[in-house]
């Protein structure tokens, strides 16, 4: 959560800080947490041809959870 106290490092100062939406970047991620990119999420390329606006995280795929019991099957 922003701003909220860190649980490996409780002296950092972790106060949020908002940015003005201007620049557009594409990024690719690991893992997306509810409204969080988690893990290990890199800058790929600036998207100048984008606007703010119309990025969401509608947009974003996201992928259909496998069954267990269908993974556990495959491997055996």
């Amino acid at each position: 959560m922003p701003g909220a106290q860190s649980r490996w490092n409780a002296g950092k100062d972790l106060s949020w800080e908002p940015l003005r939406v201007e620049r557009v970047c594409e990024v690719a991620y690991d893992h997306l947490q509810r409204d969080r990119f988690r893990h290990a999420t890199t800058f790929r390329r600036w998207r100048p041809d984008r606007d703010p606006a119309s990025c969401t995280y509608e947009q974003l795929d996201a992928p259909v959870p496998a069954e267990l019991s269908t993974v556990f099957a495959a491997g055996g």
